[in-house]
């Protein structure tokens, strides 16, 4: 506070009522001068000599500023000034400072000492020569007070007390100011602490009504601070009612109690938060601080974490089953194909001994096969069995994990492995025959190759197939299909995948929380609402893509994917390690 005054720190109508009271019993002209622009912050029984003539006639005014300019140069704390202006008066300064800072001057004066006035001529000469009224100037002379010297000492020290008393009332005044300033700035630094942070903090006294409710709160709730101070916490956050302990039992062990990844359901939006109790029990204070930490993301990402641990596990059992099929189907394989060769073999050596040696000839061995339709029955097993072993090598493709690589990929092959792949799931063909959608493939021509980890897109679009196929199969929809568009997109430097069906649809409030992790329409135990949130996190993070979703109630869901055709010769994985991109 360096800009204060004299009128910011002392009541000035107080000093008023003072001064009035000093001139009524001295007769002694008294006023408190602004030392910063000269205004008169007091002012009483000022003489009309000077306020009328002297200090309102431009020349005989200099005289006056001339007395006024001596006694400001030559103030000292705890002393009074004197000087007698050149137009006959005295005039008495005495400073009122405070913290060395010179603030206003208390002045007396306008007076004649006793038998030191001047004559009358002197005043008749002032009168001419500064043109004033000569015979009402020399009736405002008769009404200029006279002292003896000794009364004057007698109010110098009295006036020198009451400057004294000012200058202490102005410190303890400016002090007291300086504190509350002070003390206004904690209150802003410790208000801006509370409602800057990322928490919500919520105070409530040992009854649990509202003490404190900082910016977090009243964004989460909608509620200002002024609605809810004073009311019951538990009515106005109605989904912490359950969540709570017992604040009295709380201040009564003076124990921090701590519940981690609570579940608050809020508008049909499922969050989970840290919920900390902290009591707050002193002589000046009986209540707690409660704060609330939303750790969805987190318990998104250790929810992700688990599933793609999961994911890893069964892939390497998928794995192992794919290698143990793999040895009896080549066996299998290799068997039929060596009894078609024989069967049909009419000219070869081995054949035609054997067939000799038993009497039997090998054209009616061939006819009766033919006849049998075993050579057709033996060409199903090599076709199935081709076909196993397709499966068994997208089997091992899909589930083959390891530290997450960018190669290259043409993104049309990419969504017919998963077609093939989703076409034989155990799972999605337990509920729905995906065989049984009809699918549409429209596919630019010369696509250039994808920089991404194929087996992580995979992922995505064979959850984006699951779902389409699952939501189609409970909707009953007639005639299922999906329409499947590849192109070039933003100048050629993405490639957009539309993956549409014709199903049910989602309004407007569903599509707005599908990326939500946990979100799900599926019955309990069927879905647990994180494919997507994953296969969001796939595109945007680790891909630097963009999906979204179009959707209207009856009119099918479109899931959008775009994906950047040149990478960044770095990419950084989940882990944080620094892994090479394969342009």
């Amino acid at each position: 506070m360096d800009d204060f005054r004299l009128y910011d720190l002392v009541d000035l109508s107080a000093v008023e009522k003072m001064a009035e009271s000093h001139y009524q019993s001295t007769g002694m002209p008294i006023g408190i001068i602004d030392a910063f622009d000269n205004s008169i912050l007091v002012g009483v029984g000022w003489q009309d000599i000077c306020l009328n003539f002297h200090r309102s006639n431009p020349e005989s005014a200099k005289r006056c500023h001339a007395s006024d300019n001596f006694i400001k140069q030559n103030l000292k704390v705890g002393e009074a000034c004197k000087y007698k202006c050149k137009n006959g008066l005295w005039d008495i300064g005495i400073p009122i400072s405070v913290k060395s800072v010179h603030l206003a001057t208390l002045f007396i004066g306008q007076f004649f000492y006793e038998g030191e006035a001047p004559g009358t001529d002197f005043f008749i000469e002032q009168a001419n020569r500064f043109g004033y009224d000569c015979d009402e100037y020399l009736k405002a002379l008769e009404r200029v007070p006279v002292f003896k010297h000794e009364k004057v000492e007698y109010i110098i020290d009295y006036d020198k007390a009451l400057a004294t008393f000012l200058m202490d009332l102005a410190e303890k005044s400016l002090s007291k100011k300086i504190a509350d300033n002070e003390l206004h700035k904690a209150q802003v630094y410790l208000s801006n602490v509370i409602n800057f942070m990322p928490s919500l903090l919520i105070g409530v006294d040992s009854d649990e009504k509202i003490t404190q409710w900082n910016r977090k709160a009243e964004l989460t709730t909608g509620l200002s601070s002024a609605d809810v101070v004073s009311k019951p916490l538990r009515a106005v956050f109605p989904s912490l009612k359950k969540k709570l302990p017992d604040i009295k039992d709380v201040l009564k062990n003076k124990k921090v109690i701590k519940y981690n990844n609570t579940i608050l359901i809020d508008k049909n939006t499922t969050r989970y938060v840290d919920i900390t109790v902290f009591p707050i029990v002193d002589e000046y204070t009986n209540g707690a601080v409660i704060r609330i930490d939303d750790v969805t993301e987190r318990v998104r990402m250790e929810k992700m974490m688990l599933q793609s641990e999961k994911m890893l596990s069964i892939g390497g059992i998928a794995a192992g089953m794919a290698h143990e099929i793999n040895n009896p189907l080549a066996g299998m394989m290799q068997s039929a194909n060596v009894m078609k060769i024989r069967l049909e073999g009419v000219d070869i050596p081995a054949n035609l001994s054997a067939a000799k040696e038993l009497g039997i000839s090998m054209e009616n061995i061939s006819a009766f096969m033919e006849k049998r339709g075993i050579f057709r029955m033996l060409a199903a097993i090599q076709e199935s069995g081709l076909r196993a072993a397709k499966i068994v090598s997208s089997m091992l493709g899909f589930a083959r994990k390891s530290e997450p690589r960018f190669s290259s990929h043409y993104p049309n092959e990419l969504i017919d492995k998963v077609l093939e792949l989703a076409a034989t799931d155990y799972d999605l063909k337990k509920q729905y025959d995906f065989k049984y959608i009809e699918i549409i493939k429209e596919y630019e021509d010369d696509l250039p190759m994808l920089p991404c980890e194929g087996g992580e897109i995979q992922q995505v679009l064979l959850n984006i197939f699951r779902n389409g196929a699952q939501a189609m199969q409970r909707a009953k929809t007639k005639c299922p299909r999906i329409h499947l568009r590849v192109c070039r997109e933003d100048a050629g430097r993405m490639i957009r995948i539309e993956i549409e069906d014709n199903g049910p649809g989602m309004d407007e409030e569903i599509r707005s929380k599908v990326f939500d992790p946990f979100f799900t329409t599926k019955p309990v135990g069927i879905g647990t609402g994180l494919g997507l949130s994953v296969s969001y996190f796939i595109i945007t993070v680790n891909h630097n893509g963009k999906m979204e979703v179009v959707s209207e109630p009856g009119k099918g869901a479109n899931f959008i994917i775009c994906l950047p055709i040149e990478r960044e010769k770095s990419q950084i994985n989940l882990q944080g390690k620094e892994v090479d991109v394969i342009d």
